[in-house]
């Protein structure tokens, strides 16, 4: 058997790649000015301001975020909704539910949280609230809808292959379906890289928010879940089957959407934790940004925060930090009366 010594040659060879990528990235953000990594980022600080009541800075960063960026993912739509009506500013609070309605937000999910509920007792609303029909019918032409049909043919096929594997015959979960799993993974990979070449990943931006919100049956998806849930996550989960195995990746094409909005920067550090758990290192080296899968050892921590706030994620203790605000609020049944953290 020939052995490899890789430990000289290919940590030179990981760290001239890492500084590549991140060589690369700090060039494209410079470029571009207003991007979704400083999008995310400045979603991280208005965390910040709830959680020591700086209401007024809250207000003045989501006044950024509406001027500057035409797509605004869902979730921060409601999440603005909540911060206007927590300080009773009900101008802007008209201005962040004719987004939300912009953005693929239907009544029913307004109705469903009790901070946004309110706003459709506003007087200051009444107007936009006529004007549903015509400000959701912005949101449904900015969407493509034979796309979404094609993904969500894929994913069909996807979870069809994976309940097999989760609730199918025991004796054949690992053979004969786990081997069927990992063809049909390969196989809609290849279209899913083909997509994203020719229209960019196909999440919220391009697709919407898919069929959770075309009526309120819903509901009780929501209310197990959460407001923050919201977002088109179908081609997210079939590459995270995907990298469930060693396989080769498509950081760069994947960055660049990070940077233009097409992907949350919270799913490309997850991919990345799932190449980083089962990838091999014949495909790369890669790292973990503690989002999914975690490298728990204290003296890499430094780094992973690193990766992690150049793609516009917060630090890990912030992200531990609002989960456990967030389990306390589901524990205490209270989700529905607290704004939303990243």
């Amino acid at each position: 058997m020939i052995k490899f010594d890789v430990s000289q040659n290919l940590k030179k060879r990981r760290m001239k790649r890492l500084s590549i990528w991140l060589f690369i990235l700090f060039l494209t953000v410079n470029s571009f000015g207003q991007n979704y990594i400083d999008y995310q980022r400045t979603f991280n600080l208005i965390d910040e301001d709830i959680l020591i009541q700086n209401n007024k800075s809250a207000i003045e960063r989501l006044d950024s975020i509406y001027s500057n960026y035409e797509f605004i993912f869902a979730k921060h739509c409601i999440k603005a909704l909540q911060i206007c009506i927590s300080v009773n500013d009900s101008i802007s609070a008209d201005k962040w539910l004719a987004k939300c309605f912009m953005q693929g937000v239907p009544l029913w999910v307004i109705r469903n949280d009790d901070i946004t509920k309110k706003s459709l007792q506003y007087s200051t609303t009444y107007t936009t609230i006529q004007k549903f029909d015509s400000l959701y019918s912005i949101y449904k032409a900015s969407i493509d809808i034979n796309l979404s049909r094609k993904i969500d043919s894929l994913f069909t096929i996807d979870q069809k292959y994976t309940h097999k594997i989760n609730d199918g015959f025991f004796a054949l979960r690992y053979t004969i379906y786990y081997l069927q799993w990992l063809k049909n993974n390969k196989r809609q990979f290849a279209i899913i890289d083909n997509i994203i070449d020719i229209y960019g990943f196909p999440g919220e931006r391009l697709l919407g928010l898919g069929d959770m919100t075309e009526d309120s049956s819903s509901i009780k998806f929501f209310k197990r879940n959460g407001l923050s849930f919201l977002g088109d996550k179908r081609v997210y989960f079939m590459l995270i089957h995907y990298y469930t195995t060693p396989r080769k990746d498509i950081n760069d094409k994947l960055l660049h959407n990070v940077i233009n909005g097409f992907i949350p920067a919270y799913q490309f550090g997850a991919l990345n934790d799932f190449m980083a758990r089962w990838g091999k290192k014949r495909y790369g080296d890669y790292q973990y940004f503690n989002v999914w899968h975690q490298d728990n050892k204290p003296e890499n921590l430094d780094k992973i925060n690193k990766r992690r706030l150049s793609i516009g994620l917060n630090t890990f203790e912030q992200q531990k930090r609002n989960i456990a605000i967030d389990n306390k609020l589901w524990k205490d049944k209270k989700v529905n009366l607290e704004i939303i953290l990243e």
